[in-house]
């Protein structure tokens, strides 16, 4: 747990357990609840726990159709703390956070369902 076993239009699948709102996924753990600043955008504070967490590698996935923007303070954020940060799309975000999560990276994905 907490592989992403299925990802589609408003729906994310982890561990059997359904989620129907943009969530972060961790290597032990869902944050379903995971509130942004602004809904279409990844803003820089919306990743304060993610980067206590201090993973390796950020993975952001932006959704399907109303496709969240990543601010370049966003980015920046990730590089000055060391995290490795990828965007994409939804779909092929969790085919890489599946990916890096198999060979035991330190991993965190955010993914929007719209």
């Amino acid at each position: 747990m907490p592989k992403v076993d299925e990802i589609s239009f408003t729906k994310l699948v982890s561990g059997g357990k359904v989620y129907r709102t943009t969530c972060l996924v961790y290597r032990s753990k869902v944050d379903g609840r995971w509130w942004r600043k602004t809904g279409t955008m990844y803003s820089p504070e919306d990743f304060d726990d993610v980067v206590a967490s201090r993973p390796e590698t950020v993975i952001l996935g932006l959704g399907f159709m109303n496709k969240v923007t990543v601010p370049p303070e966003t980015l920046a954020r990730f590089e000055e703390e060391g995290i490795v940060c990828e965007v994409m799309d939804s779909q092929p975000a969790m085919d890489r956070f599946n990916e890096l999560y198999e060979s035991g990276k330190a991993i965190v994905g955010a993914f929007h369902l719209m």
